[in-house]
């Protein structure tokens, strides 16, 4: 008859009697260390305690602060050549370039006298002189309308003179329209303002 206090000679039965008794196996190895190993899982380790240790202060790399605002600033300069401003109804437009007309507006008046007016256009910052620069024909056509509908003696007197104004300002804004929810002109100004009495 065998000897139960002997030890089992083959390894699974040596397994077998260890789980029975209780015992867990031991973790298996998972490759042999190595020394470089070792100096990579210090250098880890301690790059941990680094960032955990309080009063430390994170580095942020100079490229990575420098590609940042280089972003913003072309994003800045982007947004004002691609996304232009829109103004509202009662958004005050900033002003922009003058628009002569190339030549002085000249027509008769009902009562037989001359009238030989040099218009100015005040454009706003949205208007384009390209746009007025096409339509000047039919501008002029229409301060000849607008002017010729006035006597010698309305255009002389000082209200008379700023209602035609008014009413060059409100056909001229109606032809050229708006632009970015804006009036392309803003103003009219008469450079010269000559009547001749028949």
């Amino acid at each position: 008859m065998p000897d139960s206090t002997t030890a089992p000679s083959t390894p699974a039965a040596q397994a077998a009697a260890n789980r029975l008794a209780g015992i867990r196996p031991p973790a298996a190895a998972v490759g042999p260390a190595t020394p470089a190993a070792d100096r990579k899982l210090a250098k880890t380790s301690e790059k941990k305690d680094e960032k955990s240790a309080p009063g430390t202060k994170r580095k942020i790399p100079v490229k990575v602060v420098a590609l940042v605002l280089l972003v913003l600033v072309v994003g800045y300069v982007a947004k004002g050549k691609i996304i232009k401003p829109h103004y509202g109804p009662h958004d005050p437009v900033p002003a922009g370039a003058i628009f002569d007309f190339p030549s002085s507006v000249t027509t008769n008046l009902p009562d037989g006298s001359l009238a030989q007016i040099s218009i100015s256009l005040q454009l706003t910052k949205v208007g384009s002189s390209k746009v007025v620069t096409k339509d000047t024909s039919e501008l002029v056509g229409t301060a000849v309308q607008i002017i010729g509908g006035n006597s010698y003696a309305t255009l002389l007197s000082t209200p008379g003179r700023a209602a035609l104004q008014a009413a060059l300002l409100h056909a001229f804004q109606s032809e050229l329209g708006t632009t970015e929810g804006a009036q392309q002109v803003s103003a009219v100004y008469f450079t010269s303002y000559v009547l001749q009495q028949q």
